[in-house]
């Protein structure tokens, strides 16, 4: 049934068949938290609805029943449109999203009265694909739907979320969430391994995940915020925020407080030019550059 499923907040299911049962859908929408599937699920509910053959001038909850509804979710309706990255590619690129998006919004519906555009994986969607999908996003069609599916609403720009209507799934830790989160502490243990170890090589490598993640590299930087605050407070008995007193005891026997506050300064600006929609890899770039000069300073 339509948006019945048990995880989602009570919230946004009221949010939702409120706006299906006036005819005011958005055309416009995000889909954050939850697990993937049910993302996917809420996403190919929402295309049933725009068209669905006995939903009359878009009001009214899709039947499920009819060859439109049924097509949509066996995933075989000609109007609905899955923007995945090409064979072998893990990113979207500009070219795939101007060929299997872009291209399609002047051309008339194959066979419903609205095409629905689903992009199911969000988290990692490069700031200039975001930025290619900007305007059509703000100005859809009047038979166009977009809909972005994502772990949290970080994972987009700002300029594009102010442009959608967000429907919140659940927990943004939920299934592939928490495996990101995982991966954010291991990262940052990792990077704090290699900065102990006082290894420019070490850095890059254990800094390589982060690249073209935007949203993780302001994760794991806030998390080496905390480790190298546990490295500075190493013996005065204060309590470990981290976990990570390995980690921290290796920082604290490798740099001087002076060193740890001007790391610590590096991952202040990472977090704050991730956050202001900076470029991956510049700042990836300028962290290696700053952490390798105060390696230089250590071994001086």
């Amino acid at each position: 049934m339509f948006f019945s499923d048990k995880e989602i907040p009570v919230t946004t299911k009221n949010a939702v068949i409120s706006a299906v049962n006036t005819g005011r859908t958005p055309c416009s929408i995000l889909l954050s938290g939850g697990s993937e599937a049910l993302r996917e699920k809420c996403a190919l509910d929402l295309a049933s609805q725009v068209l669905c053959t006995s939903v009359e001038n878009g009001k009214g909850e899709p039947c499920g029943k009819c060859s439109a509804c049924l097509r949509v979710k066996a995933g075989v309706h000609p109007d609905v449109y899955r923007i995945i990255p090409e064979d072998g590619k893990k990113l979207l690129s500009v070219k795939t999203v101007r060929e299997s998006c872009l291209s399609r919004l002047s051309v008339s519906p194959t066979e419903g009265k609205n095409k629905v555009f689903i992009f199911p994986y969000c988290d990692n969607l490069q700031g200039v694909v975001q930025n290619a999908l900007l305007k059509s996003v703000e100005e859809p069609p009047q038979d166009t739907m977009f809909i972005f599916c994502a772990d949290a609403r970080e994972s987009l720009l700002t300029t594009v979320i102010s442009r959608l209507t967000e429907y919140p799934l659940g927990d943004v830790l939920s299934s592939s969430g928490r495996r990101n989160d995982e991966k954010t502490d291991e990262t940052a243990r990792q990077i704090a391994r290699a900065l102990a170890s006082g290894n420019e090589f070490e850095i890059m490598l254990a800094s390589a995940p982060m690249h073209k993640n935007r949203k993780m590299m302001s994760a794991v930087a806030e998390r080496l915020i905390i480790i190298i605050r546990d490295a500075m407070a190493e013996g005065s008995g204060v309590e470990s925020l981290s976990g990570c007193s390995m980690e921290a005891y290796s920082l604290a026997r490798s740099y001087k407080i002076s060193s740890l506050l001007k790391i610590k300064e590096i991952m202040d600006k990472i977090v704050s030019e991730a956050k202001s929609n900076a470029n991956e890899n510049l700042l990836i770039t300028r962290f290696s550059a700053d952490t390798a000069a105060i390696l230089a300073e250590r071994s001086s």
